[in-house]
């Protein structure tokens, strides 16, 4: 079935954009509000980590599912549901009043988010023409990235004038628009794609991706009672994902449709992808939490340390696309990931030398390099997908990304934990002053602080082992983006002209 060009697709754009940038806010910007609600709903550190940690979870873990779900019921309809389901999620999250409560409302609004994501993605994709799509996908996902990064900046300036919960209801008035955008949107409401869902497929996915994460991040502080459980869990988490992915190369109707991005070209860019998204979810949250803990910033000071990232994004998103459109994908890229490298470099001598200035410098590289890899590689791999199962391309897609975002949280966690223990005495004080100093090098920045009136020396200690202990994890993120470089240096050849005519 060939789908119809809506006659305003600046309206489709912006609904989706709108979308979009609700996810990708929703993925941060709680990173500079964890310590407030902490404390206000009576969490453990352990247990507010799992309020960013199960919406990235139940995002990645659906994103597949969402593709097929659009490709098989209508990308409209699904997004429609999908908004309306993120919005209820936003709602219950606002009023939570405990543990349980606000973690099962974070995943109901990362299960919307999964559905909803490649729906919209391939909706943009469908109604504007080679020629257009690396315009209009510069502005899809360059507005929804500067939302992602500025996340930390919102829920500062959330914390110093209004309630947390704001952060979450922020997204009512964006879903009411993007809901009543779509109504008139020249779309068909079903599609000719009649694929089945793989329930052995979505089972393997579902179980395996939190249980691989979930492991990964127990390594760091395992039960005193149960060492063996995280190792146990992660490797039987990577088991079955290993399983899915070896159930989707066989099945006929697969889940994961890892056939579609076999070809060297796709599976490359989907790899790059996957670590360049490592690199910037770490960066939005562990670059505003370094500024709070060694620079002393409050939330909002934190915030708006961040802008560095922030700013590249708007001035080179638009010229990254334009590029995809004249050049092809290659050099954009491979430029991008070499911009990012330098970047993460010049933030590592920063945090050794204790420069914000140098480390802004830094940021810069890694905000504008990033969003020049990104963007032609997301829109290029979307754009070589049939037509009919560019949902599904994108699930798959975007599956990857997130998850090499969650990995890449809990990668640098471990980075972080393993540092900051090597470099700390191994006895701590006993009483308030062993309490504080635990909670610190948990990442407790108000600890942190009463710790520097109680006993100076111990905080100097501990705020020299944090900052190495996000040395190294800045060293990862560039190892990441080395791995990345390697990876589109061999898989994507330069191209000229279009980048769909190109191999």
């Amino acid at each position: 079935m060939t789908l119809q060009v809506p006659t305003q697709p600046g309206r489709t754009l912006i609904a989706m954009t709108g979308s979009l940038s609700m996810i990708f806010l929703d993925a941060t910007v709680v990173g500079v509000a964890l310590p407030t609600m902490q404390a206000q709903l009576e969490l453990t550190t352990a247990t507010a980590a799992w309020i960013p940690n199960a919406f990235l979870l139940a995002l990645a873990s659906t994103l597949a599912i969402g593709g097929r779900l659009a490709d098989r019921f209508g990308r409209l309809g699904v997004f429609r549901i999908a908004l309306l389901l993120f919005a209820g999620g936003s709602i219950a999250c606002a009023f939570a009043t405990g543990a349980t409560s606000i973690i099962a409302a974070r995943a109901i609004q990362g299960i919307a988010a999964g559905l909803m994501q490649p729906a919209s993605t391939a909706i943009v994709i469908g109604v504007f023409p080679e020629g257009k799509r690396g315009r209009a996908m510069a502005t899809y996902f360059g507005v929804a990235l500067l939302f992602l990064m500025a996340g930390p900046l919102i829920g500062g300036l959330i914390l110093k004038y209004a309630d947390w919960s704001w952060i979450f209801l922020l997204n009512i008035p964006v879903a009411v628009a993007a809901l009543l955008l779509s109504i008139k949107l020249g779309l068909p409401p079903r599609t000719m794609a009649r694929r089945g869902l793989d329930i052995l497929g979505a089972v393997l996915l579902i179980t395996g991706l939190p249980a691989l994460v979930l492991g990964l991040e127990w390594l760091g502080h395992p039960p005193d009672d149960a060492t063996w459980l995280p190792g146990t869990l992660a490797g039987t988490g990577g088991l079955l994902v290993f399983a899915c992915i070896r159930h989707a190369a066989k099945a006929k109707r697969p889940l994961l449709n890892v056939r579609l991005i076999s070809s060297r070209i796709m599976l490359g860019q989907a790899v790059v992808l996957a670590l360049v998204s490592l690199i910037m979810s770490a960066q939005a949250i562990y670059g505003a939490i370094y500024l709070q803990e060694v620079f002393a910033f409050t939330p909002l000071q934190a915030g708006l340390g961040s802008m560095p990232l922030l700013i590249p994004v708007v001035l080179v998103i638009h010229s990254a696309g334009r590029m995809y459109d004249e050049i092809g994908v290659a050099r954009p890229v491979i430029g991008g990931l070499i911009i990012t490298l330098i970047g993460l470099g010049i933030e590592v001598l920063a945090i050794w030398w204790g420069s914000y200035v140098v480390l802004a410098i830094g940021m810069v590289f890694v905000g504008g390099g990033s969003t020049f890899a990104s963007t032609p590689a997301n829109t290029d791999v979307l754009s070589r997908a049939p037509s009919d199962q560019r949902g599904e391309v994108s699930g798959l897609v975007q599956t990857m990304r997130q998850l090499g975002s969650s990995i890449g949280i809990v990668v640098c966690v471990l980075a972080i934990g393993w540092t900051v223990r090597g470099s700390m005495p191994s006895q701590l004080p006993a009483g308030k002053t062993g309490v504080a100093a635990h909670r610190a090098l948990e990442g407790d920045v108000a600890a942190l602080r009463t710790l520097e009136k109680d006993d100076p020396a111990l905080a100097e200690t501990l705020v020299n082992a944090r900052r190495s202990g996000m040395a190294s994890a800045f060293i990862v993120q560039g190892i990441a983006a080395a791995i990345a470089l390697v990876i589109a240096q061999a898989t994507i050849r330069p191209t000229k002209g279009n980048a769909s005519t190109g191999a």
